[in-house]
């Protein structure tokens, strides 16, 4: 293991990793933030290697030869996401299933990885990590939207689709209420924004003020 771990020692320290050895079998770990890979030896040889992918709870195998490019991707695009997180990806929501490497090495610059990702409409995409955007929970004090009642509370009226895997889906026009005017609506494709729409509480208001 010792030429081995030399080498791996001088990557480590390129990189950003920490690297801890030992056990029996004789073992490496290299940790980065919430990425972890585990590497196995057999005497000087590298037998096998597992990534642990943050959101993951068990390692997945990869192949020895994976884990300098794994070292090599961008600390920065490494912290973006996580394994269970609801994403967007040009309009369309989904759930980051896992990630995986780009068979090409780069021109210049990081190893370039992918997401795995689970559409809502069931197609699976593997969009690179920049452009997905985390799609975080409504806080609890503004609550679930009660359905189609955005009629009722609309601030913003839009031009919309369903998500289907094509732009087969008939456009219509709907208000959004705030709700989804601010976390998106996982149904529907927000095409346009036409134009503003008067809410009950902005119309009390204007008379008021009259």
């Amino acid at each position: 293991m010792n030429k081995h771990h030399n080498l791996l020692t001088t990557k480590a320290l390129l990189t950003g990793w920490n690297l801890t050895s030992g056990g029996t079998p004789p073992a490496a770990t290299l940790t980065r933030d919430a990425w972890s890979i585990l590497i196995l030896y057999s005497g000087d040889i590298a037998v096998t290697a597992s990534l642990l992918a943050p959101g993951r709870v068990e390692y997945d195998t990869i192949p020895v030869a994976a884990v300098d490019r794994w070292m090599k991707c961008s600390r920065e695009e490494m912290a973006l996401h996580t394994v269970g997180e609801c994403v967007t990806v040009g309009g369309r929501a989904g759930t980051v299933v896992g990630f995986h490497l780009e068979d090409r090495p780069p021109a210049a610059g990081p190893w370039r990885f992918r997401l795995r990702v689970v559409y809502d409409d069931g197609v699976d995409g593997d969009p690179r990590p920049a452009s997905a955007v985390h799609l975080g929970p409504a806080p609890d004090t503004v609550g679930e939207c009660g359905g189609w009642l955005c009629e009722d509370l609309g601030t913003r009226m839009c031009l919309v689709r369903e998500y289907t895997r094509d732009d087969s889906a008939p456009l219509e026009r709907k208000p959004l209420c705030e709700y989804h005017a601010e976390y998106g609506d996982r149904r529907l494709v927000v095409v346009r924004v036409l134009h503003e729409i008067p809410t009950p509480a902005a119309t009390v208001a204007a008379v008021e003020e009259g």
